[in-house]
């Protein structure tokens, strides 16, 4: 995989006339959203296997996006990376947004407003309607992951063990059960049936809904 840094979506737009690039991610930041959002579907159609993401540091702007994400379908295909995590955890977001997950952290799920201001200046057009709403104020400090998949189970403590929470721990930071039988002194067996035992338990298809799961409940504590 290569990584091209752009200064301006014209630029990127240049890059659809190339045959020899295959653009798989697009990641734009809080000076190109409301360019972006105005014109996503435009933007898209120049690359239609590209996977679309807001790294962002402006709550505002996520927030913003987040709120027109149901009343304008097109715009749920944009997902969030925020960008002013430490390290650790923001790897991990990195890697459930690079496998096409939606994560949204707690500040933005939670009650809040977005200021007329910022409204103005990225609006979210609908044809020729701009189509707003406004949530009520207060904040959350969780971190909530949304999927593509069925909303799991909201059980903070589904009985798993200490052993089944450190193996989903290292599966969330993109450990393989190898390496992770490695690091918790285990055999990779037991590292699989404690792995099947947690993902049994939290409601979860695989290890990535596990490490979602994982995720969800545990962010706050990397920041």
């Amino acid at each position: 995989m290569h990584a091209l840094r752009l200064d301006t979506l014209r630029e990127l737009q240049s890059l659809s006339r190339d045959r020899t690039l295959s653009v798989r991610k697009v990641f734009f930041d809080d000076r190109m959203a409301a360019d972006v959002f105005r014109n996503f579907d435009l933007y898209r159609a120049d690359f239609p296997e590209a996977d679309w993401i807001l790294a962002y540091r402006e709550q505002t702007v996520a927030r913003l996006l987040l709120e027109e994400r149901a009343r304008l379908p097109r715009l749920a295909a944009i997902l969030l990376l925020p960008m002013t995590l430490s390290i650790c955890p923001w790897s991990s977001m990195l890697r459930l947004v690079l496998a096409g997950q939606f994560i949204a952290s707690g500040d933005l799920i939670g009650p809040g407003t977005v200021p007329e201001a910022a409204r103005a200046r990225a609006p979210l057009a609908d044809g020729a309607r701009q189509q707003r709403s406004y949530l009520s104020e207060g904040a959350s400090e969780e971190t909530a992951v949304m999927t593509d998949s069925a909303a799991l189970p909201s059980d903070p403590d589904p009985g798993l063990t200490r052993r089944e929470k450190e193996v989903l721990a290292l599966v969330s930071q993109g450990g393989r059960n190898k390496t992770i039988a490695h690091t918790m002194s285990l055999s990779e067996h037991t590292v699989k049936l404690h792995l099947h035992n947690a993902i049994t338990k939290i409601g979860a298809r695989n290890r990535t809904e596990a490490a979602t799961w994982y995720l969800s409940r545990h962010m706050g504590e990397g920041r």
